[in-house]
């Protein structure tokens, strides 16, 4: 964006300092000042300006942050990023930044307004986790318009949203994985191999609701793990895994045992409606031909039904990951091993959710040295091990 410097008369000068389109009306617009001073101050003035309010391209210039919004939210959509996300996001935009800081130019937007709205949320009791996710929102749409050219720095970086600490996650015990698996099955016994496939797999919960039987191989005795159901305006929607990755998870006697007796139940219930069971059918289908797959948030609320009756409250149905995970590190299994079957993106992931798992094998870890040394031989023990 260019400046103009003309003079009106000695020492007095109009300095104007092109806007690009406006956002909104789409026209034309310019910046004008009167400056006195002589032409090499002018000059400095000028810079100052085009520095000021020419720094975006067309379109950008003279935005406020509530347009950037609207155009970030439009580009996470091209994106193809999961509906429940995308919802979040909106929700998050329209409730609580749009509000507070929709109406602020671009150009004026700093970081103390940034500091100022998350010790605002903090005040009004969010937690240090859903300020986060707010100010996560609010950098992408500032780097968003840093690569647009409407700006020229993220002035997010700059702020100080609260450090989240890490939840020690607490999975549940056997004893009650096992309670909830078996009442289950007397309530419903379409979706108790759901809940037993959970914890045996560590899926997420749209994941085993997309499963069909032509992701299930019988004689390799594996899954193959590619989409994921989530509920959106008027029904459910069908996308990629969390980490847009295709995965295939191995199955035990007991996991494989579970799906032969589950379809041959299917089979049954098919056979006394005088209906056929496609290949490509639904694993987990309240329809007898399983066309129609069971909805993420019906299962979970299948799953507290169960809990509660138990009185098992505390035990979410996104804890049979947990179970899985920890169960799994507790055994021995490496963390890569782990993280792909869970399906995350990195095995950092893993060692970050699970670390309380990673210290008690630690721990492990040093009674078996403990262990070898002082079952060595008494010549070879050093005077700290005699006596054991």
């Amino acid at each position: 964006m260019r400046g103009s410097k003309r003079k009106i008369r000695t020492g007095v000068w109009e300095l104007r300092v092109s806007l690009g389109k406006d956002p909104a009306t789409g026209k034309y617009r310019q910046l004008s000042r009167t400056f006195h001073g002589p032409a090499r101050a002018a000059d400095d003035a000028l810079r100052d300006l085009v520095d000021k309010f020419g720094d975006g391209s067309e379109g950008g210039v003279g935005a406020t942050f509530g347009h950037l919004l609207d155009k970030w939210l439009e580009e996470a959509e091209r994106m193809d990023l999961s509906p429940t996300t995308l919802r979040t996001y909106r929700a998050q935009v329209g409730r609580t930044i749009r509000p507070r800081l929709g109406k602020v130019k671009l150009t004026r937007l700093t970081t103390k307004n940034l500091d100022d709205l998350y010790g605002q949320m903090k005040d009004e009791g969010k937690s240090p986790k859903t300020i986060r996710n707010h100010h996560a929102i609010i950098s992408s749409a500032l780097h968003q318009a840093v690569r647009w050219g409407w700006i020229r720095e993220n002035i997010a970086e700059r702020a100080k949203p609260p450090r989240v600490t890490q939840q020690r996650v607490k999975a549940p015990s056997v004893e009650a994985v096992r309670s909830v698996i078996e009442a289950a099955e007397d309530r419903d016994p379409r979706l108790a191999p759901l809940l037993m496939l959970a914890a045996l797999t560590g899926m997420r919960r749209g994941e085993l609701c997309a499963l069909r039987w032509n992701d299930v191989d019988f004689e390799r005795s594996e899954l193959d793990v590619s989409r994921s159901l989530v509920v959106v305006p008027g029904g459910l929607a069908e996308k990629g895994t969390k980490t847009h990755r295709y995965r295939t998870v191995a199955l035990d006697e007991v996991g494989l045992a579970l799906l032969v007796r589950h379809r041959t139940n299917v089979e049954d219930w098919a056979q006394q409606a005088e209906v056929s069971v496609p290949e490509d059918a639904f694993v987990f289908s309240h329809a007898v031909d399983g066309s129609k797959p069971f909805r993420p948030d019906n299962v979970t609320g299948f799953f507290t039904r169960v809990r509660d009756a138990l009185g098992l409250q505390e035990v979410r149905l996104h804890d049979l990951r947990h179970f899985t995970a920890t169960q799994l590190i507790g055994a021995g299994v490496d963390v890569r091993t782990v993280a792909g079957r869970l399906g995350h993106s990195d095995p950092s992931v893993t060692l970050r959710v699970y670390s309380h798992a990673l210290e008690e094998r630690d721990r492990a870890a040093a009674d078996i040295m403990g262990n070898v040394l002082s079952q060595a031989k008494p010549t070879a023990l050093p005077p700290m091990l005699e006596g054991k």
